[in-house]
């Protein structure tokens, strides 16, 4: 990341399918821990409770007590639940934000603009992926630029084979180390190019 360069995200779902999912993963997580804590909570305080309760309430008004418990317990479920979501959303932007960015660098660089390196907020998921995508991308860089300053070597070699070719008398010891020259520039740019297995 550039020095003096913060990048801030206003939209929280860069991702939907994927943030959605996650926070879905989230609420059921949370939700059936809430679920099986609560009825053991309530199953043990029944048991040990339940007969005591009995002597002390009548019975239609100790099952009105036990619908409110379950009632109460179903509410602050649902009421936590979009907390939840947020927190998963919130959670899981930092992780689909730099896929969404990494996504768009690399949709860039197929296209050939390897101008600027991957950037991601300090505080992200997926630092190490971004400074191997951009280490990658300097050693391609500078294949790149060797493979131009080797094309624009052969270019000026074959022009020098024209201006050879149409001198009159040929000097063949002269057109014989231009074409020796430009053999070593293609075995040049052959080489870089067979570095890649494809």
């Amino acid at each position: 990341m550039k020095q003096g360069t913060t990048y801030r995200r206003t939209q929280y779902l860069v991702a939907k399918r994927f943030q959605l999912k996650y926070a879905g993963m989230i609420l059921l997580l949370v939700s059936l821990t809430a679920v099986m804590c609560s009825y053991v909570i309530y199953y043990t305080m029944m048991l040990t409770m339940g007969d005591k309760l009995a002597n002390v309430y009548p019975q239609g008004r100790l099952i009105s007590i036990v619908n409110m418990v379950n009632f109460r317990i179903l509410l602050s479920m649902l009421l936590v639940s979009p907390i939840v979501v947020m927190i998963g959303i919130y959670a899981s932007h930092k992780i689909a934000g730099p896929i969404y960015r990494i996504e768009k660098f690399l949709g860039s660089m197929a296209d050939g603009d390897l101008s600027r390196p991957l950037t991601l907020r300090r505080n992200d998921e997926l630092m190490n992926l971004a400074g191997g995508i951009n280490k990658v991308v300097d050693s391609i860089k500078v294949i790149v630029k060797k493979e131009k300053s080797a094309i624009d070597s052969i270019s000026t070699s074959m022009e020098n084979l024209r201006r050879l070719g149409a001198a009159k008398p040929v000097n063949n010891a002269a057109l014989e180390h231009a074409l020796d020259k430009l053999n070593e520039e293609v075995s040049v740019l052959r080489g870089e190019v067979e570095k890649y297995k494809i």
